[in-house]
């Protein structure tokens, strides 16, 4: 993943402490701005994470109600039950989406 905002892997120098900060103030902004690109990082990851098994979702979904409907083959009272099976799928997929908005 490429840095957005380009970062040294030092701690803050003395020369690099912005003007008018002392060494302690310093080390507050480092550390600080270390958390934040940590909290990025985990952001970043959980979108992945959630858009990936929201991928997968759809994708499992959409697949078994094709082969719902194929297995059916017209019939009915196959087709309901078929489709019962889906949907329950479909909400155990949708409660698993569901978490990553946690």
């Amino acid at each position: 993943m490429a840095n957005i905002i380009p970062r040294s892997n030092t701690s803050l120098a003395s020369n690099q402490i912005p003007e008018g900060f002392s060494k302690r103030e310093g080390a507050d902004l480092s550390r600080l701005q270390n958390a934040e690109v940590a909290k990025g990082l985990i952001t970043g990851t959980r979108i992945a994470a959630g858009g990936y098994v929201t991928g997968i979702a759809l994708q499992t979904t959409a697949m078994l109600s094709r082969e719902a409907q194929f297995q059916s083959d017209g019939d009915e009272r196959t087709s309901a039950r078929l489709e019962h099976i889906v949907d329950a799928f479909t909400m155990y997929a949708t409660g698993e989406v569901a978490q990553f908005g946690q």
